[in-house]
């Protein structure tokens, strides 16, 4: 998708993996606009104590809260496995089995892998190619598509969590 702009030059979209969409809206509200209204924070302006009473009032897994927009934006499958192990959860933790303290630290823990993850130019895994462009935060993956902890040197299990592919450490997440 493209357009010319005014001065001539011309803004494109290009979606390699086809996740994304485009709306036009005004520059004021839209926020206000579905879908953006339903979303939550993002992890650098969200308030832990607001994260904490929508994570406790639900029975599903951390992870799966974890990839829930509506609650904290801009996490995935990767990022939501890197979260739960820098915070030593099982993934598989109700979320109304957490306490204050641990949302706060989930709240610190989502902006300082995606900040590093930004950094880093984002992750690519080995069945994807963006034109040629890999992102290095795969480097600095601890449980994702790994077979051992970096802590303990136990193995690192693998299993669907909602249909997710889910890696934890079962020694060190609990």
């Amino acid at each position: 998708i493209g357009f010319r702009l005014d001065d001539g030059t011309e803004l494109r979209y290009q979606d390699t993996r086809k996740f994304g969409r485009m709306q036009l809206a005004d520059r004021d509200n839209y926020r206000k606009e579905l879908p953006l209204s339903k979303l939550g924070p993002e992890p650098w302006s969200a308030d832990p104590e607001e994260i904490y009473q929508k994570l406790h009032r639900s029975r599903l897994p951390v992870k799966s809260l974890l990839l829930d927009q509506r609650i904290l934006t801009g996490i995935g499958n990767i990022y939501a496995n890197e979260i739960c192990f820098e915070l030593r959860i099982d993934p598989r933790t109700p979320g109304n089995q957490l306490e204050p303290a641990q949302a706060v630290r989930l709240v610190e823990a989502a902006k300082a892998i995606l900040n590093k993850a930004i950094d880093l130019g984002g992750t690519t895994i080995h069945s994807f190619s963006a034109g040629g462009i890999t992102g290095r935060f795969q480097n600095e993956l601890q449980v994702h598509m790994q077979t051992v902890c970096p802590v303990c040197k136990g193995p690192i299990m693998k299993e669907a969590v909602n249909g997710r592919g889910t890696y934890y450490c079962a020694k060190c997440q609990v």
